[in-house]
């Protein structure tokens, strides 16, 4: 736990979980046994021990959403040094992390005075512990015939004798101390009393002791929670009822309701109750607890204790191990809502990261088709998809006005050119468009149609980069283009989406020079949003739109951070330039390689989609080119994960034949291209020659 944020969520986590099993066990006291009793809080220990959401698993009573959008409604108005507004606060570890800055804001002095507290606390039983220890030390050893009837009532119960045993004067009761050295500590001249022994015994046989410094240290990182200390409290009390348990079902008749007495005869609220001592007499109200218990008691019978164990797995399941967070989200519809407000829809962002690369694109594309139309979905998208340094920047731009009609993208998202970075990552094109604006027509550019011409459009592409964040993916912007439409961008069929892709080979031989560049196109989730405000430009001829069938249902606008791929039509865009002065033929053909461990190959299994061969020919005038797309095939539904199936390929061997002559294999450069003829660069490659 590195901030203040971070205790809160662990702290409160386990108060949660201690009340429910604190209103848990009041409802079935009289119903469960006392091993129950005492063994559910294992369920409390685990909650302290593991991190709250550890593994990205949400537990089903999690509070961690109220306080990250606490967190980050907070830290967006100070300057901390130990949280951030930008990034989850979820704990590491289950214990403070020692800051190694000074503290700068409100923030951050709080999480100094948690940790100073956490020293004291320790440091304070510590010394409380020392003190025992030291007065113990001065304890005379106890021997002969008192030592003998103790190791024979040890012997007749099959239980072991602690290391030592000392009486003392200071002390009215017996009590077990000490982890490695045990020893218990007597009354001086005290009459040795069988149940009484035999109830320490079996605190000693259980290493309670030992239990007893596990809820003190709990006690110490905690010790600002009321609720957890209430439970702790109760949890010694409840290990005093077992062993009250083990006892009676040693004795037999008249011996448990003597056992009662002799409890009863010592209750006293003086007597140890110091973190690593035991004492039968633990509290005049913990004793009339408890001799109530020993009224009520029966033998369980065995079955109870498999009953016992599965109620206490169960628990353990759905307030500690959770349910993965994916899946919750698959079970409100695979979608994640926006809260209204700006620290909401950042906190919401942060901790409902994108699972699958298609899950990425989704999100990212929805937050900016809607940056407009629904602005705290936009943001949440954004602090979904970037990577934690940009999201200052972002936020930034998110808070902007800039002309309505002029910066709306009314349809998309739509995807392109799906390819590997080589590095674990992906590149790829995503596409927005719009109808153009009336007031931007009237141009000599941009004129406006005559009745029953299509209603001019464009295009907003960014370049998208794609990585692994963990089990997670991250997507940043590397270049943004815009442009008049050439076709029907919404078909599926490439032809229609005559530009180049995220990477495009370029080669040259005897004066013809060839590019060739994957154009697949895909769609996420419930597809392509906003499609009915493209209807008067789409019904035209322009082209097919195949896909708007007679539906004008809007798909869902939220983010579907685990989306599949629900479509992909191969293409391949290609360009052929005469570089040499002269008229020519060019017969060429173009074959997909993919990487495998024995170095680039054709169509791998998986590889279904634009796997086959590119044939073209092509006559160009001198200084001529010609431009074009070809598909070879697509599918739809749900495609699943495999991006095997979807990415376009690594490398291309190309082979041409100029005017006739003989074949020839032709060097293919990689460069990296956005639709408008422009060139980018991958981040780190910039001073790459």
């Amino acid at each position: 736990m590195g901030n203040i944020w971070a205790f809160l969520q662990q702290t409160g986590a386990a108060a949660i979980t201690a009340l429910f099993l604190l209103v848990l066990q009041r409802i079935f006291l009289r119903h469960l046994s006392p091993r129950w009793q005492y063994g559910v809080w294992s369920v409390l220990l685990l909650r302290l021990v593991v991190p709250v959401r550890v593994g990205y698993r949400s537990a089903y009573l999690d509070i961690a959403p109220w306080i990250e959008r606490l967190r980050t409604w907070t830290e967006l108005r100070l300057s901390s040094r130990y949280a951030s507004p930008w990034q989850e606060t979820l704990p590491r570890f289950p214990w403070p992390e020692l800051p190694v800055q000074a503290p700068a804001s409100v923030t951050d002095w709080l999480f100094v005075l948690y940790t100073a507290g956490v020293v004291l606390c320790v440091i304070w039983y510590g010394l409380q512990a020392l003190r025992l220890h030291l007065r113990v030390r001065e304890g005379v050893p106890v021997a002969g015939e008192r030592l003998q009837r103790m190791k024979e009532t040890a012997q007749g119960y099959g239980l072991s004798m602690p290391q030592r045993v000392v009486e003392c004067r200071w002390t009215a009761t017996p009590f077990l101390m000490g982890v490695f050295r045990p020893t218990l500590v007597l009354p001086m001249e005290w009459d040795m009393e069988e149940k009484v022994l035999l109830h320490e015994l079996l605190h000693l046989k259980y290493q309670d002791v030992l239990a007893g410094w596990v809820t003190t240290l709990f006690r110490c990182l905690h010790w600002c929670n009321p609720i957890l200390w209430l439970a702790f409290d109760k949890i010694g009390n409840d290990r005093e009822c077992l062993c009250d348990q083990r006892v009676l079902e040693r004795l037999e008749g008249e011996e448990r309701r003597d056992y009662g007495r002799v409890l009863l005869s010592m209750a006293d609220n003086r007597s140890i109750r110091i973190p690593g001592a035991t004492t039968m007499a633990n509290g005049a109200r913990s004793v009339a607890a408890r001799i109530q218990a020993i009224a009520r008691f029966k033998r369980y019978p065995q079955g109870m204790t498999l009953v016992s164990v599965c109620i206490t797995l169960s628990l353990a399941y759905a307030l500690v191990a959770g349910t993965p967070i994916q899946a919750l989200v698959q079970e409100s519809g695979g979608t994640v809502s926006a809260p209204s407000s700006m620290a909401g829809a950042l906190s919401t962002g942060q901790l409902n990261r994108p699972t699958t690369v298609a899950g990425a694109l989704d999100t990212y594309g929805k937050g900016v088709l809607l940056k407009y139309d629904d602005p705290y979905t936009a943001l949440l998208c954004a602090a979904m998809t970037a990577p934690e340094e940009n999201l200052p920047a972002l936020v930034e731009e998110w808070k902007k006005t800039d002309d309505f009609q002029r910066s709306r993208w009314t349809t998309g998202p739509q995807f392109r050119g799906l390819v590997s970075d080589g590095s674990g990552g992906y590149l790829c094109q995503a596409l927005w468009y719009r109808d153009m604006p009336e007031a931007l027509l009237g141009t000599e550019e941009h004129p406006l149609p005559e009745e029953g011409e299509p209603w001019p459009a464009e295009y907003l592409c960014h370049t998208l980069w794609i990585r692994p964040d963990g089990q997670f993916w991250t997507v940043a912007c590397l270049d943004e283009a815009q442009g008049d439409l050439p076709a029907a961008p919404l078909s599926m069929e490439p032809s229609y989406n005559v530009f180049p892709g995220p990477v495009t080979w370029v080669g040259e031989a005897d004066g013809v020079k060839l590019s060739l560049s994957p154009a697949q196109l895909l769609e996420t989730g419930d597809g392509i949003l906003g499609k009915e405000y493209m209807v008067d430009w789409s019904s035209s001829d322009a082209g097919g739109f195949w896909m708007f069938g007679d539906s004008k249902t809007a798909p869902n606008k939220e983010p579907i951070p685990g989306a599949d791929f629900c479509s992909v039509y191969t293409g391949t865009y290609w360009a052929a330039e005469e570089t040499g002065g002269q008229p020519i033929s060019i017969t060429w053909m173009a074959t997909p390689l993919w990487n495998t461990p024995d170095g680039p190959a054709p169509a791998q299994p998986g590889r279904r989609i634009a796997a086959g061969k590119l044939d073209e020919v092509v006559t160009l005038a001198a200084g001529g080119s010609q431009q074009g797309a070809d598909g070879g095939g697509g599918s739809m539904g749900n495609l699943g994960s495999d991006l095997g199936y979807m990415l376009g390929p690594d490398a291309v061997q190309v082979t041409v034949v100029l005017d006739g002559r003989t074949e020839q294999t032709i060097p293919m450069t990689l460069t990296y291209t956005t639709p408008d003829g422009g060139t980018y660069t991958l981040p780190g490659e910039e001073d790459t020659p």
